[in-house]
């Protein structure tokens, strides 16, 4: 009985990349979960600062409509953003049936539609 020692580290080396590949996903997701709960703090934080233009607007009798369009378009920026990033998330934990190409959620391990093997 002989032993494939070659064999062994081809092996290895092929669960090592995928454990690496996997690894580097959770961390792409991570670095882009911080990014969307970030975005979202900002969009709060610019809400509350329109909303104290508008008061002051208001107190004050002052004409500040051009701040209060910037705040707006900064919001709009970022909520488009946040947009983006929500769907690139969304796409990956979905699984296209390469048989009737219906969009399946990531676990299921058969087609909804026509109950093909994912």
């Amino acid at each position: 009985m002989s032993f494939n020692f070659d064999g062994l580290v081809s092996g290895a080396k092929d669960v090592f990349d995928k454990a690496a590949a996997k690894a580097g996903e959770a961390i792409d997701y991570s670095k882009n979960q911080i990014d969307r709960s970030q975005m979202r703090i900002k969009v709060k934080e610019l809400y509350g600062k329109l909303g104290k233009i508008c008061y002051d607007m208001h107190e004050n009798g002052d004409d500040r409509t051009g701040e209060m369009k910037k705040v707006i378009g900064e919001i709009k920026e970022l909520n488009d953003k946040l947009n983006e990033k929500d769907d690139s998330v969304n796409l990956k934990k979905t699984k296209e049936c390469p048989f009737c190409e219906t969009s399946n959620d990531a676990a299921n391990a058969y087609c909804t539609k026509c109950g093909e093997k994912l």
